[in-house]
């Protein structure tokens, strides 16, 4: 092993980072006082040189390019005149020079403020100023893709991870759920890994209560929101009691407001603007009584021997964010259903999902013609229904938010 292979191995800490000396490559290099014929004996010798560079003592003061040069001295007498002159007639000056010790991110953009040539050229790195030996650009890019792909495999772990804890969390609702509505049924599709969307039901010896809602964006930072709004309304059924929605959304929206900082426009967290629409009811079965509350989320209802679907607005007012009052009061709506009534409850991503000849959104529209026409089915082969639906008329458009929706019948 060479001095310089000791002094590159014995650079190397166990345990770090990579750093520009693990793209360093010992080539020959020029002396100042070498002449244009050496450069193209060296050159001739290696054909896979690329660059050389040029030292002046230990510390380098440039890089000849190989097809710059040899196209140079190919041309008529440039051999007779430059040959026995000074291999810094045709040298770069200005190369990029790094030192071992720089970060592969911090390399990065050095060589791209440096530009092509420091791709093509390659670039100098030095130990203490003095020589190491060169780096070259295609070498670079594939250490930069190599650890972005680490990168990505650690994140996509990390978020498979968070979508079995999602889940898990979502599970004790749906038992819930299936102890006093067994006929029920729900889709929840996250439009990535994990999702914004989020559902919670909780029984009571006389009833039970649903929530469905949709926050603000959908990914890892949708995941955190349905984190944050979910833990606020068990904290709210808690206090309060589930048989009182616009009490239940009334609660969330201060809780998310204060854990925001968006409390108004002039006190918000920078940059922060975030919540939940919702639709939440509790139902006695007994009685066929549901009081339903809804934040930009509605309420269908097909009645026995209807001739249309009913649509129960919630308000325009969204939860949490920084427009919506810290004290304002949502109002719950009382209704008294038949037995055999069909409840649909939908986020956005079902309303909202572009598609069809032209690409225009499916809309509520459609989502009550399909209620209309599978009302006589069960929830479970409505909501197949729908599903199948929204695939057929989403076609080859990308699927653009979190889904959620639920269904059952009285």
């Amino acid at each position: 092993m060479s001095a310089n292979s000791e002094y590159l191995s014995s650079f190397r800490p166990r345990f770090r980072q990579p750093s520009a000396v693990d793209l360093c490559s010992m080539v020959p290099c020029m002396t100042a006082d070498q002449t244009n014929e050496q450069v193209m004996e060296v050159f001739g010798k290696h054909r896979d040189l690329v660059s050389l560079p040029v030292v002046e003592g230990t510390q380098p003061i440039g890089l000849i390019n190989r097809n710059i040069f040899l196209s140079q001295m190919s041309k008529p007498f440039r051999m007779e005149l430059y040959g026995r002159k000074s291999c810094i007639a045709f040298m770069d000056k200005e190369p990029l020079i790094v030192d071992a010790g720089l970060d592969i991110e911090a390399l990065t953009f050095r060589t791209v403020e440096c530009g092509e040539k420091a791709m093509s050229d390659g670039f100098i790195i030095t130990e203490q100023g003095a020589y190491a030996g060169v780096g070259h650009g295609l070498q670079l890019m594939r250490v930069v893709a190599d650890m972005q792909a680490a990168r990505n495999r650690q994140i996509m772990h990390s978020i498979e991870y968070a979508s079995v804890i999602q889940r898990s969390t979502l599970r004790s609702s749906l038992d819930a759920l299936a102890r006093v509505c067994p006929g029920a049924h729900l889709v929840w599709e996250p439009r990535d890994v994990v999702g914004g969307d989020f559902y919670q039901f909780s029984t009571e010896a006389d009833g039970w209560s649903a929530t469905v809602a949709d926050c603000t964006g959908h990914g890892v930072p949708g995941a955190f929101m349905t984190l944050i709004a979910s833990t606020n309304l068990s904290q709210a059924i808690k206090q309060h009691g589930p048989r009182d929605p616009a009490v239940l959304l009334g609660s969330v929206n201060r809780s998310i407001k204060q854990m925001l900082g968006q409390l108004d426009g002039k006190d918000s967290t920078p940059g922060s603007d975030d919540g939940m629409d919702a639709a939440c009811f509790w139902f006695e079965p007994a009685q066929g009584r549901l009081v339903f509350a809804g934040a930009r989320l509605s309420l269908m209802l097909v009645r026995p021997g209807a001739d249309t679907v009913e649509l129960v607005e919630g308000q325009r007012k969204g939860i949490g964010y920084v427009d919506s009052d810290f004290d304002y009061a949502w109002s719950n709506q009382e209704l008294i259903l038949a037995p055999g009534t069909l409840v649909f409850i939908c986020t956005d991503g079902l309303i909202d999902q572009v598609g069809g000849p032209r690409a225009i959104a499916l809309g509520k529209r459609r989502v009550r013609e399909l209620l209309f026409e599978h009302r006589a089915r069960t929830p479970a082969e409505i909501n197949g229904a729908v599903l199948d639906a929204l695939t057929a008329w989403q076609g080859e458009h990308h699927r653009r938010d979190d889904l959620t929706f639920f269904c059952f019948r009285t």
